[in-house]
């Protein structure tokens, strides 16, 4: 949904729980709880779905016919603590935690696909009251401020699942942190004297680099147990999925990997090289809306 879509649908809402009348809170500090849906730009990451990673699926390795879609939205949560500015009357100050999630799986019955994002991060906002409001009962916030991201991160699984006593499972992560922004409109509607339904709209920049990967901390192998000891550390060059799509394959290679016609073993953990960061960023910049609970106190 475009951020048109995403506007309208939050002011329509608006107005049509603003006809019930109710005071304003008697507290002037408050915490809330919201949650809803975000998009995500991830255009690196969707990029090496769409291109290479779909090119080894449904080209190069047979059993999967079809592709992985790209993963666009996700899940949100936000609670935040925010409290009126001293000698500012109509300025508020907002902080609090915040998560989000979004995932897409492959419809493949022997090699189950899971790409997964997420982001934890604190946010501080200054937040305006206008002095207008379309209802007695409604009241608008407009600002924004820094996401601190404490972990934002892709993580690729892959478990090969054709006979049960021997499956294997490959996952690959990139993660990183940083700082961030969010702007946006929020609206609440009074149900109670210290209660209210909050619609929140915002517009998050969240693109980071992920920062010192190392394959022996950011890949993880289980083989089965009766697999080779020689195997243990090594993905599956034939059917690995996170290898051709997910790492820097050529320079995997050049780095003294197993020889690509053969099929016994794949590349050593110490062998394998990460995208840089020219190929991929984290990037979960997007719209959010959510939807939720205020409670006034003092």
């Amino acid at each position: 949904m475009k951020a048109a879509g995403w506007l309208g649908l939050g002011v329509a809402l608006l107005v049509l729980v603003a006809s019930a009348r109710a005071d304003d809170p008697i507290g002037r500090i408050s915490l809330g709880a919201s949650t809803g849906y975000a998009s995500y730009a991830l255009g690196d990451v969707n990029d090496r779905i769409s291109g290479v990673g779909n090119q080894f699926l449904t080209v190069e390795h047979v059993p999967i016919l079809t592709g992985m879609d790209e993963v666009k939205f996700g899940w949100d949560f936000l609670a935040d603590l925010k409290v009126p500015v001293p000698y500012l009357e109509s300025f508020f100050v907002s902080g609090g935690y915040g998560v989000s999630s979004g995932g897409k799986q492959s419809p493949d019955m022997d090699n189950k696909l899971n790409i997964d994002v997420s982001q934890e991060c604190f946010h501080v906002r200054l937040l305006y009251t206008p002095p207008f409001r379309l209802q007695e009962d409604v009241r608008f916030f407009v600002g924004g401020g820094p996401l601190i991201i404490t972990n934002q991160e892709v993580k690729i699984t892959q478990t090969n699942r054709t006979h049960i006593e021997e499956q294997w499972s490959e996952e690959l992560t990139y993660s990183g942190d940083g700082l961030g922004w969010q702007f946006g409109i929020a609206a609440e509607y009074m149900v109670q004297d210290h209660m209210t339904v909050a619609v929140d709209i915002a517009y998050r920049i969240a693109d980071v680099e992920y920062s010192n990967w190392t394959a022996r901390d950011n890949v993880t192998l289980t083989p089965p147990p009766t697999a080779d000891p020689e195997e243990r550390e090594r993905l599956h060059y034939e059917d690995t999925y996170i290898g051709h799509a997910f790492l820097d394959w050529e320079e995997t290679l050049a780095n003294g990997a197993t020889d690509p016609n053969s099929t016994t073993f794949g590349p050593h953990l110490d062998q394998l090289v990460p995208l840089g960061p020219q190929d991929i960023h984290i990037d979960m910049s997007g719209m959010r809306i959510h939807f939720g609970l205020r409670f006034y106190f003092l």
